[in-house]
């Protein structure tokens, strides 16, 4: 498996976005139930650090196409339509052997 290190953030259409999996991410999403969140004004995705390194790299994907929608397609996307997105780009993304997460390798 190559696990591509987002902990340094990544750009979605020219903007910085911050990839937070910091303890206080953590504590911010279990109080809102949630395992990510995309922070679209501030350019900040939080990803619960606890879970799974399957469910991070998920949740990050749905993320980045919060992020892409904002940018490229003005909400226009249903986030019935993300969530059906993220879990089939996750799938292909992990039958290829590659997941997102903090720090790189295998």
């Amino acid at each position: 498996m190559i696990r591509v290190d987002i902990s340094k953030g990544i750009k979605v259409g020219g903007f910085d976005y911050v990839v937070d999996m910091s303890n206080e991410a953590h504590h911010e999403l279990r109080a809102d139930q949630d395992n990510g969140q995309c922070d679209l004004h501030n350019q900040r995705i939080c990803l619960d650090p606890d879970n799974t390194p399957q469910r991070i790299s998920k949740t990050f994907v749905h993320e980045v196409i919060e992020a892409v929608n904002y940018v490229y397609c003005d909400n226009k996307i249903e986030h019935e339509k993300i969530q059906q997105l993220s879990f089939g780009l996750h799938q292909v993304m992990e039958n290829l052997g590659v997941q997102f997460g903090k720090g790189e390798g295998v």
